[in-house]
């Protein structure tokens, strides 16, 4: 035996979330409304992720936004071929949704946007982006729950 897999079955002789694991999943073949908030609350979690690090990388916003997608698609390819939900390239985009989002609600919230006909048309084109996201998150979670169950 290899030591990686000896190493390996050590791992799965003592791994502690296995059961939990196994239940959980259980639990959510009972409940598919729950997988589905499950699923959404971890696109906005790695949604989020992402937004923040490229503002935390040390370089001009076109190159944050490259070093985020390149590595995104990396991992999309390499890794994420092997798994069952595809998050990193919709985390990505999503990222990409949130300073447009934020300006866009401030534009509401604070009655900029109804200033005058064209800030408002400004203001709805500037959330399409954000809207386009969470729809497509939205149906892509929905279609996959419903097809597995």
């Amino acid at each position: 035996m290899t030591a990686s897999v000896a190493f390996h079955a050590s791992i799965e002789r003592y791994n502690v979330l296995k059961n939990p694991t196994s239940k959980m999943n259980a639990y959510f073949k009972k409940h598919p409304a729950l997988y589905k908030t499950a699923l959404l609350v971890n696109h906005a979690f790695r949604t989020i992720s992402m937004a923040s690090f490229s503002q935390a990388l040390p370089f001009t916003g076109p190159i944050n936004t490259a070093i985020c997608f390149s590595t995104s698609l990396f991992y999309r390819i390499s890794v994420e071929k092997n798994c069952a939900y595809k998050f990193a390239l919709p985390a990505f985009a999503g990222s990409l949704t949130i300073p447009l989002a934020y300006s866009g609600l401030e534009s509401l919230i604070s009655r900029t946007a109804f200033i005058s006909l064209s800030a408002f048309s400004l203001t709805m084109i500037i959330l399409i982006p954000p809207f386009a996201y969470l729809t497509y998150i939205i149906l892509t979670v929905q279609y996959d729950v419903d097809s597995q169950y």
